[in-house]
């Protein structure tokens, strides 16, 4: 894991590393409509240069089901980003069963998992997403402290801020 300002810079810079790492695979992202704005907002910048958004609704109870998000990924899918639990109405999404899903239908597409509403009743194992990103806050730690972990699948992430020596270079 990378310790980065908070949880909106993890989130970019997966979202980031994953399309730099999938650019020849394609320009397709797979989210949810009920993302986080640190998200959705990477996505609609992520609109404007050209890349395709899938915005999957969750149902009237708030879920969000592992064929829907498996059964938007095409071939060109780069990226399917969905938050591990709902920061509005507490929901569970499954992240596990997409990754799961992912290694069938298109082991390139990478998965990040905004997970700050539920840092600390996980195992980033057990998750199966490639980039995982978290908070301090949520646990009692101080504000402005997050942390994006890569998986080993991610391959030499870019830094998402370029100058910096921290975090051995990453930042």
């Amino acid at each position: 894991a990378v310790f980065t300002s908070c949880g909106t810079e993890a989130d970019n810079w997966a979202i980031r590393a994953a399309l730099w790492q999938n650019r020849h695979l394609g320009r397709h992202v797979v989210t949810t409509a009920v993302e986080h704005s640190a998200v959705l907002e990477s996505c609609k910048w992520l609109e404007r240069e050209g890349y395709e958004l899938t915005y999957l609704a969750p149902d009237q109870n708030g879920d969000i089901q592992a064929e829907q998000v498996l059964a938007a990924v095409r071939p060109d899918t780069a990226l399917v980003s969905m938050m591990l639990v709902n920061n509005e109405l507490g929901n569970l999404y499954p992240v596990r069963p997409v990754a799961q899903g992912l290694a069938e239908k298109n082991p390139r597409t990478l998965l990040h998992t905004d997970a700050v509403q539920g840092f600390g009743l996980f195992s980033v194992k057990r998750l199966e997403a490639d980039l995982v990103t978290v908070s301090a806050h949520k646990i009692g730690g101080p504000k402005g402290i997050g942390a994006l972990y890569a998986g080993p699948r991610v391959k030499s992430p870019k830094p998402l801020l370029a100058g910096g020596g921290q975090e051995s270079g990453f930042r």
